[in-house]
C-alpha cells in the first residue's frame, strides 16, 4: 500500500512520520489544514519543533500573523490544493537560534484516489549552505540587492584604506622632502646675497617658488581626501547669516569695495554643515572676485528660488571675463585652470571642492558662461520645509 493510500484510510494522528530523520534538510508532513503533523529531526533542530503537536505551518516556521511571508506561504498551499501539482516558495526564515537563511520549499500534494486532497509533505532547503547556490536557484531581489550591497560596501572600504595610505604619503613622507629642500634653497638664498650673483639669487628664488607650490598642492589633494571622509555636522542652516558673514570675510580683497553687490535681502534655510557651506560660498565668492577684477564696473549678484522637491536653488552671478563653455565639463576638476596662472593666481582648487561639498549634501552644480560674457554658477541644496526665510 502506498504512503497516500495509507494516509487515506488512518486517522490523521495516526499519520507514520516522515523519513530521512538524518537527511541535511527539514522535512514536514502538513494536513490539508495547513497543520504540521511531523517533522524530522532536522527540521526539529532548525525551528525547535518542541512546540505542540498539530502546530500550524506558520507558526512552526516562526512566522507571525502580521509577516507578508504568511501570505505567501498561504498562496503556496492553496496552489496545491488548487493544481494538485508540485510547487516551490522562496523567502527568507530564521532559525530558532535568530540566524536567518535563504530557503527553498518543495511541496508535493498528498491525494488519495478518490481524487480527496489530505495535505502535503514539503523539503525545506537550506540554500545559504550550498556552494554553488546560484546554478541551484538565482537569487530573489531583495537577496540580489543585498549581494550588490555588500559588494559595494567592500569595495568602498578598500578604496578608504588606499585613500588613508595616500594621505599618509602626502602628510608625511612627501612634506618631509619638501621641507629639507625648502631648508636648504633658504640658506642658498642667504649665501647668494652676499655672493652679489643676481642670476644665481633669481634661479634660487625661483626654486624656492617651486617648493612652495609643491606645497600647496599636497595641501590642496589633502583638503579634498578629507573632505571625503569627514562627517557631516548636518542641521538646519539658515543662508542669510551664512552669506554676510562670508562677504564680511572677503573684506579682505582691495578689489571688494569696487563692486556692485547684488545680494538677495531674504534667504531661505537648507539642511547641511554650516562650516562646508561656508566654504562653498567663499569659493564661489572669491572667484567671482577674482574674475570681475580690472572691470570698470564690476557687478556680482547672489540669489535663490525654490526649485523641485523642495530643493533650494542658488546662483552666484558674475560679468567678469568669463570662459570658453565647451571646456566646462573640466571646470570642476582638481587643478584644472581655464586661464593662465600670469593672469589669475590661484591652484585650480576651489570649485573641485565645491563641487564635492554640494554634492556630499545631495545637490549638484554647473556652470553657464562665455568668454568676456561673465559666468553663473547655479547649484542646489536641500531644504527644510519648516524653515523661513532669513
Amino acid at each position: 500500500m502506498s504512503n497516500r493510500s495509507l494516509l487515506s484510510v488512518l486517522p490523521v494522528a495516526e499519520w507514520p512520520l516522515p523519513p530521512g530523520d538524518r537527511l541535511p534538510c527539514a522535512l514536514l508532513l502538513v494536513t490539508a489544514d495547513g497543520l504540521v503533523h511531523s517533522a524530522n529531526a532536522t527540521a526539529c533542530a532548525w525551528f525547535d519543533g518542541r512546540t505542540h503537536a498539530m502546530t500550524p505551518l506558520v507558526r512552526f516556521l516562526r512566522l507571525c500573523g502580521h509577516d507578508t511571508r504568511v501570505g505567501e506561504i498561504d498562496a503556496f498551499m492553496e496552489g496545491m490544493r488548487r493544481t494538485g501539482e508540485m510547487r516551490e516558495l522562496r523567502l527568507a526564515l530564521c532559525r530558532h537560534t535568530g540566524e536567518r537563511f535563504s530557503a527553498l520549499l518543495m511541496g508535493m500534494p498528498l491525494i488519495d484516489p478518490s481524487g480527496l486532497y489530505l495535505g502535503f509533505d514539503t523539503m525545506v532547503l537550506d540554500l545559504s549552505r550550498w556552494q554553488d547556490r546560484e546554478a541551484l536557484v538565482p537569487y530573489t531581489h531583495a537577496e540580489g540587492l543585498q549581494a550588490q550591497l555588500e559588494t559595494r560596501t567592500r569595495s568602498n572600504a578598500m578604496a578608504m584604506r588606499d585613500i588613508d595610505a595616500f594621505t599618509q604619503i602626502l602628510s608625511h613622507d612627501l612634506r618631509v622632502p619638501l621641507r629639507h629642500a625648502r631648508g636648504y634653497l633658504r640658506l642658498m638664498r642667504e649665501h647668494v646675497a652676499t655672493a652679489n650673483d643676481p642670476l644665481q639669487a633669481e634661479y634660487t628664488q625661483s626654486a624656492l617658488g617651486a617648493v612652495d607650490g609643491m606645497k600647496g598642492v599636497i595641501d590642496a589633494v589633502l583638503d579634498f581626501a578629507r573632505l571625503s571622509r569627514m562627517p557631516l555636522d548636518v542641521q538646519f542652516v539658515p543662508l542669510g547669516p551664512l552669506v554676510r558673514g562670508v562677504l564680511g570675510h572677503l573684506g579682505h580683497h582691495a578689489h571688494a569695495p569696487t563692486v556692485d553687490w547684488r545680494i538677495d535681502g531674504r534667504w531661505p534655510g537648507v539642511r547641511g554643515d554650516p562650516r562646508l557651506l561656508a566654504q562653498a560660498f567663499s569659493h564661489l565668492l572669491d572667484n567671482a572676485l577674482k574674475f570681475t577684477r580690472g572691470l570698470e564696473r564690476p557687478v556680482i549678484e547672489v540669489g535663490w528660488r525654490d526649485g523641485a522637491d523642495g530643493v533650494r536653488v542658488i546662483h552666484v552671478h558674475d560679468n567678469g571675463v568669463g570662459f570658453d563653455r565647451r571646456a566646462s565639463d573640466k571646470l570642476f576638476m582638481l587643478f584644472h585652470r581655464q586661464h593662465h596662472p600670469l593672469e589669475f593666481e590661484g591652484l585650480g582648487t576651489g570649485l573641485a571642492l565645491t563641487r564635492r561639498i554640494i554634492e556630499r549634501h545631495g545637490g549638484a552644480i554647473r556652470c553657464e558662461s562665455s568668454p568676456g560674457q561673465g559666468c553663473r554658477m547655479n547649484f542646489t541644496l536641500p531644504g527644510d520645509l519648516a524653515s523661513g526665510a532669513a
